[in-house]
């Protein structure tokens, strides 16, 4: 009899450090939808400093882009641009164009209500090689901007090929 308590007991005590669990994954994916694009129609993005594109007075050259950008996003995003120039004297400058003073939601292929705000209050921004704000407060839809993009020479250049490259990104406010 004692035998059998015992085994008992120790098929008790047994059963009592047996644990027992499962776990399962549960995911959730939210695919998020966000583009930008900088459409310069048919204008070269090549030009000769002495083209009408430029003026050689006032030393700079001006291309006039649509920005579009689209986002599936409810909440806030932002719009934001950044420049590199191939050479000091030569600055990427982004200024509001009278014609299309705020952002947009283009008429035909447009969409949504909340294009977002300008990020910068005077009428110009010389962008940097790291992010500068350029539109705040954006909110699902595709929307665009129209402004004005300037390469600006600091003093006259001297002969040569300057290149900037300019770009524009889409993200969380």
């Amino acid at each position: 009899m004692r035998k059998a308590l015992l085994a008992l007991a120790g098929l008790l005590a047994g059963l009592a450090l047996a644990d027992a669990s499962d776990t399962k994954t549960f995911t959730v994916t939210v695919t998020g939808s966000e583009s930008v694009t900088i459409d310069t129609g048919t204008a070269s993005l090549t030009v000769d400093y002495s083209s009408s594109t430029c003026s050689t007075v006032d030393r700079f050259c001006a291309w006039y882009p649509t920005i579009i950008y689209e986002t599936n996003y409810a909440t806030n995003r932002k719009l934001v641009a950044s420049a590199t120039t191939s050479h000091p004297i030569l600055s990427v400058v982004l200024e509001k164009q009278t014609a299309y003073p705020d952002p947009f939601v283009p008429r035909g292929w447009g969409s949504g209500t909340t294009p977002g705000s300008w990020a910068f209050a005077t009428s110009s921004l010389t962008l940097a090689s790291t992010d500068s704000d350029v539109v705040l407060a954006i909110q699902n839809g595709k929307y665009a901007i129209a402004p004005i993009l300037k390469l600006v020479f600091s003093t006259n250049p001297p002969a040569g090929t300057y290149t900037a490259d300019v770009t524009f990104t889409i993200m969380a406010q």
